[in-house]
């Protein structure tokens, strides 16, 4: 399993003990707005936003400067988004380029070249941007799907102001982009329609985790004011029907495979199986969960 965060360092939790080990090639630096893999063929991929990090691409074998959501479902190609400056009259960047690399022979294309967009996912029906609010003060409020061929763009015009955290399957989930968020938003993508999860009322905040296995949202209760009670996690099956899985807070986004989902903890890398039975694998802190296993 990849295991790392920024600045960079991947690496591999191994064996029984779970013992970490770093990884020569795991490396990625920092070059202003991007991330580049410092081990050769040098790829670049986004770091603009809090969210972007690296992740370890099992097809290839080899880190990748973006986040898991960004790769290709097969593993061979990625998108990134790169900002720049429109115009040589801008102070800042006020434009977007996004990026689509091929890790069969390396080329990277772009596809768009416009006004700010990030990243979301590369789902197998296209790219997902979003507007990106501290370029465009648009607030991540619209979405679209961008083919990874031609650069047609499909817009999501019933999507609310947000951040979206995570996309799959057709389905995009948001705490609103608020600060101490009190719900989840589901929005399904092909009907437009949005429902509210994951209520919580004025002594309680959410922090949304991520998915696991079967698609279900893990968010994690926080409670107001913040006292000797520990967070929980929740796994929801529906808008009101959750599960406690645990004591504890967790890190922003799990990465499931054929064993489960993974997760890193304050306390260690932790895996919650098919059956959403959490166990500790290891006590390796510090980092983010970056890839599944063999």
């Amino acid at each position: 399993m990849g295991f790392g965060g920024p600045p960079f360092s991947g690496g591999f939790v191994i064996g029984p003990q779970g013992s970490w080990t770093a990884d020569p090639a795991g490396g990625i630096s920092k070059s202003g707005d991007l991330l580049v893999t410092d081990h050769p063929p040098s790829l670049t991929g986004s770091g603009f936003g809090s969210s972007d990090s690296g992740s370890y691409d099992l097809a290839v074998r080899r880190w990748l400067p973006v986040r898991r959501a960004q790769v290709r479902g097969d593993g061979l190609a990625y998108a990134y988004a790169e900002p720049f400056k429109a115009s040589s009259s801008d102070t800042l960047d006020s434009a977007t380029r996004v990026h689509v690399v091929s890790l069969r022979d390396g080329s990277d294309r772009i596809i768009y070249s416009g006004a700010p967009r990030a990243v979301l996912a590369y789902e197998s029906d296209g790219i997902y941007v979003t507007a990106v609010r501290y370029y465009s003060g648009e607030g991540g409020s619209s979405l679209w799907r961008l083919d990874p061929a031609t650069g047609a763009s499909t817009e999501f015009p019933k999507v609310q102001a947000g951040w979206i955290e995570a996309l799959i399957g057709g389905v995009a989930w948001t705490d609103g982009g608020t600060i101490m968020p009190r719900r989840l938003f589901r929005m399904d993508l092909t009907s437009g329609s949005q429902d509210t999860w994951a209520t919580v009322g004025d002594n309680a905040w959410i922090w949304f985790v991520g998915l696991d296995s079967h698609g279900h949202p893990l968010v994690t209760e926080f409670p107001i004011p913040l006292t000797s009670a520990s967070p929980v996690l929740y796994v929801y099956t529906t808008a009101t029907s959750r599960t406690a899985i645990a004591n504890g807070s967790f890190k922003q986004l799990t990465v499931s495979d054929s064993h489960g989902t993974w997760l890193a903890g304050e306390d260690g890398i932790y895996l919650l199986d098919t059956n959403d039975t959490l166990v500790k694998v290891s006590d390796v802190t510090g980092g983010t969960v970056a890839g599944g296993c063999n």
